[in-house]
């Protein structure tokens, strides 16, 4: 019985670090399907299909594909098509690797994780708002949740300073 707690105990532990990997696989991914629009003949995104059990088109390359996909330029803070506007998920991109840093400031932690719980919530009430359905998005938008559970209700204060 022993034998088959330690490999349990080993994933809870390493929870943390599985969502982050997969959120940064995820906002990945969102990148290469946002250049991608950009090119003359785009291959189709994996995340762009017919659910037909609830008869919807879910595409994440109309939303990425949107304004709201930079948000900074979207609310003014930054021109659009410059180096001070990436998209949104080149942001999480960035986040997620700050989560994956052995020594990354608990503090510095907490206040990007309170950052990404906004800003899913934001993007996921546009979502809503036009009644869009983007699988990618919505998978990002759970991680981003579990992430700040993790981070503020399940354990991650109890760990070392981080």
């Amino acid at each position: 019985l022993l034998i088959l707690a330690q490999p349990l105990d080993i994933l809870m532990a390493s929870t943390p670090t599985l969502l982050t990997l997969t959120g940064l696989l995820l906002a990945a991914y969102a990148l290469y399907i946002e250049h991608s629009l950009s090119q003359p003949n785009p291959p189709p995104a994996l995340c762009d299909v017919t659910l037909p059990l609830l008869s919807v088109e879910a595409s994440c390359s109309k939303t990425l594909g949107s304004p709201e996909s930079h948000l900074l330029s979207y609310w003014g803070i930054s021109p659009p098509g410059t180096l001070l506007d990436p998209p949104n998920a080149a942001i999480g991109v960035v986040y997620y690797c700050i989560l994956l840093l052995p020594h990354s400031p608990a503090t510095l932690v907490k206040a990007l994780t309170v950052l990404s719980l906004l800003t899913s919530a934001y993007l996921l009430s546009v979502l809503v708002g036009k009644g869009d359905v983007c699988l990618l998005c919505l998978s990002s938008h759970a991680i981003n949740a579990a992430i700040g559970w993790r981070v503020f209700v399940g354990g991650r204060g109890k760990e070392k300073s981080r």
